[in-house]
């Protein structure tokens, strides 16, 4: 248990390191047009590659089989309700307050 602590606080560390060096302006160089325009799919890529295996994969590894999994509807909902509001706080509370909803459909709550 110990190392998986320390590790969360090295990660943490190094990630607030590399964060504090652009932010602090101790860098003083700029960043080119093709190196921005790569920088701007950073963080759906990141995001993608997170929220892909939440919804489509099932607690055994398998691609989920229907819409029978909260996840399945929770994401499908609130992709629809991006698309109808274009805040994100809003958002985000739809989509867990849907999660929850389908989970107590679905009888795991």
């Amino acid at each position: 248990m110990d190392i998986i602590w320390l590790t969360i606080v090295l990660m943490a560390g190094i990630t607030f390191y590399c964060r504090y060096l652009f932010l602090a302006n101790a860098l003083t160089f700029k960043l080119g047009g093709p190196i921005k325009r790569m920088l701007q799919f950073a963080a759906p890529s990141v995001l993608t590659a997170m929220w892909v295996p939440i919804v489509f994969m099932s607690d055994e590894g398998q691609l989920t089989s229907g819409l029978d999994d909260p996840f399945l509807l929770a994401g499908i909902g609130t992709i629809a309700l991006s698309l109808v509001t274009r805040k994100t706080i809003v958002v985000v509370g739809l989509g867990i307050g849907l999660f929850v909803a389908a989970k107590m459909v679905l009888g795991e709550i």
